[in-house]
């Protein structure tokens, strides 16, 4: 069955409408999730500031200690998300310098429960002697985000791995690659893959924006995309910026 809407005296099909009303919903979520990731930080940072009070006493036994010790860890590294995720809702988008390991690492955290529900492994090969790029951290946050998710959803029938690696070019460029195991993809598809509304992800809801809109960023800022792919032997995505001066 067919269905349409009226929006402003003209239709609209009803895949479009659903696809509409959906935007809206995540929109509608993400902006009350902003507050209650703002929300977590207070007992968070209780949680942590206490935990590091009981530490400094002599006399706890060491299991105490090292359970302690845990509880300090995680309280850190969850105010430590809650953080860059209220940055990256922020519509701050433009200018600033970023360090790309530190937004690698911020991604990678953020999409760690999404890897381990998928049976996929998510590692890093990081140069830690690279310099800034001069990259808005939000922007760079955002490409970083959809190639890594394109990485996860192309394996969503399959355990497989995704290995994330910062280097720096014999040109003295920045490199970010991001490798996966999954299927591949045929060239007929590596050469539309950038392409607006062009989607493989039939059973997941996939706009067919996310890499457009990474392509799109990067050469914004200066920088350059490309994939290379063959079936059955993954996908390795490459962005590539200039060191910031």
């Amino acid at each position: 069955m067919t269905v349409t809407a009226e929006i402003h005296g003209g239709a609209i099909s009803g895949e479009l409408f659903r696809q509409m009303a959906y935007n809206e919903k995540m929109a509608e979520l993400g902006r009350i999730s902003a507050g209650v990731v703002h929300e977590l930080n207070a007992p968070l940072s209780v949680i942590s500031s206490a935990s590091q009070m009981i530490l400094r006493e002599s006399d706890l036994p060491e299991f105490v200690r090292e359970m302690v010790a845990r509880i300090n860890s995680e309280a850190l590294r969850l105010s430590q998300l809650t953080r860059g995720l209220l940055s990256f809702s922020s519509h701050d988008d433009s200018g600033g310098e970023s360090d790309v390991n530190l937004t690698i690492a911020f991604v990678l955290d953020f999409v760690g429960f999404e890897a381990a529900q998928r049976g996929v492994t998510v590692s890093r090969r990081l140069d830690y002697r690279l310099p800034l790029v001069a990259v808005n951290g939000n922007a760079l946050k955002q490409m970083l985000l959809n190639i890594v998710m394109n990485a996860l959803q192309a394996m969503a029938d399959a355990s497989g791995t995704v290995l994330v690696e910062s280097s720096a070019t014999p040109e003295g460029r920045i490199r970010i690659a991001i490798s996966d195991s999954g299927p591949g993809m045929a060239p007929a598809t590596v050469s539309k893959i950038f392409e607006p509304y062009f989607t493989t992800k039939t059973g997941e809801g996939g706009t067919g924006l996310g890499l457009f809109v990474t392509r799109t960023l990067a050469e914004q800022y200066g920088g350059s995309i490309d994939v290379v792919s063959r079936p059955g032997e993954g996908a390795c995505f490459s962005i590539t910026f200039d060191a910031a001066e």
